[in-house]
């Protein structure tokens, strides 16, 4: 039966009577597991603006690489946050970085690094892409799984408070 006793003082399902016994306190992720999964998918996003600034890319490139770069940073920045105060990131975002990344690799040979007078830089641009995609896939991926694994494996919520029933 645990260390529940149906003796003891409890009240009627919480409120601010409620005592400290009573509560059994929610940490799913205490050592804040997963966290450099996320900063590492925000450094990915950060790689993808830097390189739309570094390299002389066409308008079409650029803004791929801006906007992308900057969906990858704010899904690595909101997960770290979340598991920086022992919270589960989202498995959500986490797939959906997957998403970019598949978007990144297949994107340079949709649409192809354009010519002109900076094709080298499209190139390296278009190849930087691809990388950079096939690394969000893989860690979107993971980070996604473990924490679905995780999220199975923790307490059932946040407080559980117990009335004289034992529920």
């Amino acid at each position: 039966m645990g260390d529940h006793d149906p003796d003891a003082k409890h009240d009627e399902r919480g409120g601010a009577d409620a005592i400290d016994r009573d509560r059994v306190e929610y940490d799913p992720n205490p050592d804040n597991r997963g966290l450099w999964l996320s900063m590492a998918i925000g450094a990915l996003g950060l790689l993808m603006i830097v390189q739309s600034v570094a390299l002389d890319l066409v308008a079409s490139q650029f803004w791929n690489a801006v906007l992308v770069g900057a969906a990858l940073l704010s899904i690595g920045a909101y997960n770290s946050s979340r598991r920086s105060k022992a919270e589960f990131g989202s498995a959500g975002l986490a797939v959906f970085a997957a998403v970019i990344g598949l978007w990144l690799v297949v994107g340079p040979f949709l649409i192809g690094p354009e010519g002109g007078l900076f094709a080298a830089a499209n190139e390296i641009g278009a190849w930087n892409d691809v990388i950079v995609g096939l690394l969000a896939i893989g860690l979107g991926t993971y980070s996604a799984a473990k924490t679905r694994d995780r999220r199975r494996d923790a307490d059932a919520r946040e407080t559980a408070t117990f009335d004289r029933r034992g529920h």
